[in-house]
């Protein structure tokens, strides 16, 4: 996950505090984190097909700490300079917390991780823990010698029966026999009318728009409710319409997004544990603000995931055993599957007040994004996505942290602000920008 697509994934917390947060305090918080969750470090295994392995890790980056005043409009682009390449799960070094004071009072702080680190669930237990000291999970001891070797040769053998599993699947799915029970018929969903891309597009100096959209939280919880909806379908709305505001898709068109759902259990270890469920969003007039639509689709697609869940149905589509089997200069040369959805819409609801505090300072307002480092013009039109989002909420705020993945429809991220800002006004919504 981290060199094998090409660029690597980081995911970033960032939380702005209107009150100052001490170093002494934020030391303590990083202490905290190196001897939690994100202390590890992959290991290539010693037997073929077996899964790299983590291993407790008693490296950590010191805080990165700025002395200076930073002002607020700078946020930005020094959130983007947190992430950096020596950010890397092989050496042990797998995230840094930094922080700085902002000249109109008040501190931003960065959380970034190896997405292979950890996800954002993964993030957000380990800060907890970090602040709750009779909490704080840890990797089992690490194995060596024999116990390390035996622990790779039944890895490589799970791996090996679930790839042999896959295959004969899909076999099965192939083959035409007359007797089995045919699928349900499915209603194809009518595909994305896109506009013209234009000829003057920049390529060499495009990087992927960042933005966020930071609403006051009583106005959008009355929002979504004015107009039949949960906090996560108004989210959804927002960014279908923000895609069609763009030229993505017409009136009568449906776009897919992806709905990251975690299933981590207590003293749950492991750095990945999400799961995506899809979901196909019809594209309306702006008159429409109806939510009644995204919610019912939105609870029928959790309600089916569940059900699968339930009964150990194995996702679809390529074996995940077999890629990982696979080197990462193989993995980085598969051209990346275009599954037809147009992104992540990754909602992270109402953050714990031990995640949004540090040392009795709570943040006003908490902003999430997973992010390609570094990903240029052309590897974005690989993808064909347009928006990856987050949503998280605080007490006072809702951030909607948005990456647009379209060089022709999201040029910089004054084209992505402007596309936002109508999206939310269409529900009555305002937003102040990071």
């Amino acid at each position: 996950m981290h060199h094998g697509i090409g660029y690597p994934v980081y995911n970033q917390f960032l939380w702005w505090f209107d009150e100052t947060v001490r170093r002494d305090d934020l030391e303590n918080l990083r202490n905290n984190l190196s001897d939690g969750l994100l202390a590890r470090r992959v290991v290539s295994s010693r037997v073929p097909t077996a899964r790299a392995r983590w291993v407790r890790s008693p490296v950590s980056h010191s805080l990165d700490f700025h002395s200076q005043f930073i002002d607020e409009a700078d946020i930005p682009a020094w959130a983007d300079g947190r992430l950096d390449p020596d950010i890397d799960p092989e050496t042990g070094l797998g995230w840094r917390l930094a922080a700085a004071p902002v000249s109109n009072g008040g501190t931003v702080v960065s959380l970034v991780a190896s997405h292979m680190v950890a996800d954002g669930g993964a993030l957000i237990e380990a800060v907890r823990a970090a602040n709750n000291r009779s909490k704080q999970g840890r990797l089992a001891p690490d194995a060596d010698g024999i116990a390390a070797i035996g622990s790779d040769l039944r890895d490589a053998a799970e791996q090996a029966r679930s790839v042999a599993g896959w295959l004969v699947n899909a076999a099965a799915d192939a083959l035409p026999i007359p007797t089995r029970t045919e699928p349900d018929a499915v209603v194809p969903r009518s595909r994305p009318t896109r506009s013209r891309v234009p000829a003057d597009a920049m390529d060499s100096d495009w990087v992927s728009p960042h933005a966020v959209a930071e609403v006051e939280a009583g106005a959008w919880t009355a929002a979504a409710q004015r107009w039949g909806g949960t906090s996560n379908s108004l989210f959804i709305a927002v960014l279908t319409a923000a895609s069609g505001n763009a030229g993505r898709a017409s009136i009568g068109d449906s776009v897919q997004w992806s709905l990251p759902v975690s299933d981590r259990t207590p003293a749950d270890t492991r750095s990945n544990a999400t799961k995506i469920v899809k979901i196909d969003v019809p594209v309306t007039d702006a008159s429409d603000r109806d939510l009644t639509t995204i919610r019912s689709i939105s609870k029928a697609a959790f309600t089916a995931f569940a059900v699968r869940q339930a009964e150990g149905q194995a996702p679809t589509g390529i074996s995940q055993a077999l890629v990982q089997m696979l080197p990462d200069a193989v993995v980085a040369r598969v051209p990346q599957p275009r599954d037809g959805a147009e992104g992540l819409a990754s909602n992270l609801g109402v953050l714990p007040e031990d995640f949004t505090t540090v040392a009795g300072v709570r943040a006003r307002a908490v902003s999430g994004r997973a992010t390609f480092a570094g990903a240029d013009a052309a590897f974005a039109r690989s993808l064909d996505g347009g928006l990856t989002a987050w949503v998280c909420e605080t007490g006072s705020s809702v951030t909607v942290t948005v990456h647009a993945m379209d060089p022709d429809r999201f040029a910089d991220e004054d084209v992505l602000r402007e596309h936002l800002t109508e999206a939310l006004a269409r529900w009555e919504l305002s937003a102040r920008f990071w």
